[in-house]
């Protein structure tokens, strides 16, 4: 307030103090829910999960879905195009069954199973072993030991099919010149030699998965235990069988069930080396179900022989995930 002239102004500690400010109007937003934010943060990982379950579906479910379908049709490259296919039934299953042909792809494919598995698990968890000690060169030899897994099967085919031939093959060259053959064998052209050539070949590029898994398993066996079992008076084979086996047996059942899985598929290996011959002698159910669907036009009785091997994968799937599970279990229970 102004003062007149003459007037003594107003300085009292009531007028001197500043004119408090109006109070503002504070908006307070009203909290969400926690059922709200919790379904956004579930609609949000189904969002997240979308292209996943696209790809499966798009790569894997249609085509699976196809295949049985065509294995209970009676297709021609004429129909195959238009979905038109008159309905087989059960006739495909007849024929592939009724096939010797078929039947010997199906029994060939568990023999080489078995056998590469066999071979892989021996020389794997040999060289696993011996990378476990210590000596010049280790790390050199483990990086070494990646090599033929990181080639295509395709080539790896190939590549032993030169090693392989009759003539000028470096198998025959060596076991001529140790003395072990004295003329050239004919590895290729034999029914039984080309059986056992696929199955060496396939081994060879198998070995070093098991050597990278099992080597990985060793360097978790505790040192103590093993020097316990050495105070004890255990020997080198007693402290593997009954300290270092028992304590990554996990692991070895997983690695022959993954194993498995990956041999009973070999495809492109047996087409670069021997391409199913000769005679057949080499025929695989994945190799004999390509013959008949695009070499011999049988699409039905091709998807049927296919559906063999789906038949594995359900077997070998739900096997595969209590194997893991049975395993973890044993896992922490030996942690705590």
């Amino acid at each position: 307030m102004m003062s007149l002239p003459g007037e003594v102004p107003d300085v009292s500690p009531a007028a001197r103090e500043p004119r408090a400010a109006p109070d503002r109007v504070t908006r307070v937003r009203p909290r969400r829910s926690g059922a709200g934010i919790e379904r956004r943060q579930r609609l949000a990982g189904w969002l997240f999960l979308v292209p996943a379950i696209a790809y499966v579906l798009f790569a894997f479910a249609v085509p699976t879905l196809y295949n049985i379908v065509l294995s209970f049709e009676k297709s021609s490259p004429a129909v195959i195009g238009n979905f038109t296919a008159p309905f087989a039934g059960v006739g495909n299953y007849r024929q592939v069954f009724a096939d010797p042909t078929s039947t010997s792809a199906i029994l060939r494919t568990l023999t080489f199973t078995a056998g590469s598995l066999l071979g892989q698990f021996v020389i794997g968890f040999a060289i696993a072993l011996l990378f476990n000690l210590r000596f010049p060169g280790r790390s050199f030899g483990r990086a070494l030991i990646i090599v033929p897994w990181l080639l295509p099967l395709i080539v790896t085919g190939v590549i032993f099919k030169f090693l392989f031939q009759l003539e000028g093959g470096a198998v025959n060259q060596v076991l001529m010149a140790v003395g072990l053959a004295s003329h050239p064998i004919d590895w290729l052209d034999n029914p039984h030699l080309g059986f056992l050539s696929i199955l060496i070949a396939n081994i060879w590029l198998g070995v070093p998965f098991f050597v990278v898994l099992l080597y990985s398993a060793l360097q978790d066996v505790p040192v103590q235990l093993k020097e316990a079992a050495h105070l004890d008076g255990a020997g080198p084979w007693q402290r593997l069988r009954y300290v270092v086996v028992p304590i990554i047996l996990p692991v070895i059942e997983v690695v022959l069930l993954l194993g498995f899985v990956f041999t009973v598929k070999v495809f492109d290996l047996v087409i670069g080396l021997t391409d199913g011959g000769p005679a057949n002698s080499t025929q695989l159910i994945t190799t004999w179900s390509y013959n008949l669907s695009f070499q011999q036009f049988s699409f039905g009785a091709g998807a049927a022989l296919n559906n063999v091997l789906l038949m594995l994968a359900l077997v070998c799937a739900p096997l595969y995930l209590f194997v893991s599970r049975h395993s973890l279990q044993r896992s922490v229970g030996s942690d705590r």
